[in-house]
């Protein structure tokens, strides 16, 4: 029987959440499944784009909205 999986599970697989039966099975998959390893390298290439992105606003973005912010106060 042949196993698929989905998204989810190669998610779970990349951040080290599955089992140890999943994990060999998935293993497994990813050396006979050519499909199933594109998906697993597009997501991973979408994880180190996440674990890159910043985490808070740019120094321009906080100085625009206090902008904004003093040109209300200065209205009242």
């Amino acid at each position: 029987m042949t196993q698929t999986f989905t998204q989810d599970d190669l998610i779970r697989y990349i951040y080290h959440e599955t089992t140890e039966k999943e994990t060999r099975e998935i293993d497994r998959a990813l050396i006979c499944d050519s499909e199933l390893q594109n998906q697993f390298k597009e997501l991973v290439a979408m994880k180190k784009q996440l674990d890159v992105i910043r985490m808070e606003p740019s120094e321009g973005c906080i100085n625009g909205i206090l902008n904004y912010a003093r040109g209300l106060q200065e209205k009242h």
